[in-house]
């Protein structure tokens, strides 16, 4: 079986994770995260705090914690040694040694004794309280991980210009590659978005509006009255909405699709067939 060290590892490569990313989430510092995918667990802090750093790394990567403490305690206490560590500690209260009174002043040599116990029970509830604590925050950033991922950049409509006082308001061209209402005519409504970079070529009505690379960064939106045809260099990078509505994958990482989109739904169209080889030429 792999270290912990190389399991938590694995599994952030496999999410395409970056520690910086995984540092600002579950505020464990870098140099942290690194010493525990090297099971380099001596450069931790000792004790309970080890299993707390290790817990909450295999709880954001969607691991079992409870197994991955188990590792741990197996890889810092091997087999005869005892794994104190694993569970909540039990705090050890160290009483100084009261001695025998004798004579009148009894009562004055417990006061010591009784101010030790009240200090060292202090102290213990204040590192318990401090423990509990650090382990809230990374339980509280896993949803809104969630969130941000689930939200979708949605296009604002263009808001026409103000209209002079002195002359009468000309309609906005309709060019069909920026905002929904360039065509007040059109039936179709096509946004475009791309996780990565990704060259489109998009013909509204017959017409080019767009041949040009998609960045992650923008949403590209047209309008059609019949229909539109677009040619996608990454079909598994696009995402398409139709008057509001995702169209749904339009097909693997990497490869070309043609699609149509009209009034009847979205076609993806067979690619072109292949030309024939020519004829090889007789021998005379």
């Amino acid at each position: 079986m792999s270290s912990v060290g190389e399991t938590l590892r694995r599994e952030r490569l496999r999410k395409d994770l970056g520690l910086e990313q995984i540092s600002r989430e579950t505020r464990i510092p870098v140099r942290l995260l690194e010493a525990i995918e090297k099971d380099q667990f001596d450069s931790l802090p000792g004790g309970v705090f080890a299993k707390s750093f290790v817990r909450q790394y295999a709880r954001f990567l969607g691991l079992d914690e409870e197994e991955m403490a188990t590792e741990l305690g197996k890889a810092i206490h091997p087999a005869g040694e005892p794994a104190n560590f694993i569970g909540a500690p039990e705090p050890v209260f160290k009483v100084p040694r009261v001695v025998e009174w004798q004579g009148s002043g009894r009562s004055n040599s417990v006061l010591p004794a009784l101010a030790w116990l009240v200090a060292v029970m202090l102290v213990c509830s204040i590192v318990y309280a401090w423990w509990q604590r650090t382990r809230r925050p990374a339980a509280a950033q896993i949803p809104a991980i969630a969130v941000h991922k689930a939200a979708a950049p949605a296009s604002k409509p263009a808001e026409p210009p103000p209209v002079s006082a002195s002359l009468p308001a000309t309609p906005p061209e309709t060019t069909g590659a920026t905002g929904v209402g360039s065509n007040p005519a059109a039936t179709l409504h096509v946004s475009l978005t791309a996780d990565a970079e990704d060259w489109i070529r998009v013909e509204t009505d017959g017409k080019v509006a767009m041949s040009d690379v998609l960045h992650p960064s923008q949403v590209k939106t047209f309008a059609a009255v019949d229909g539109l045809r677009i040619r996608i260099g990454d079909a598994g990078s696009l995402q398409m909405t139709v008057n509001g509505k995702p169209a749904g994958p339009l097909g693997p990482k990497g490869q070309v699709r043609n699609v149509e989109v009209t009034r009847d739904g979205v076609h993806i169209l067979p690619p072109p067939p292949k030309p024939a080889p020519a004829p090889a030429p007789e021998p005379l």
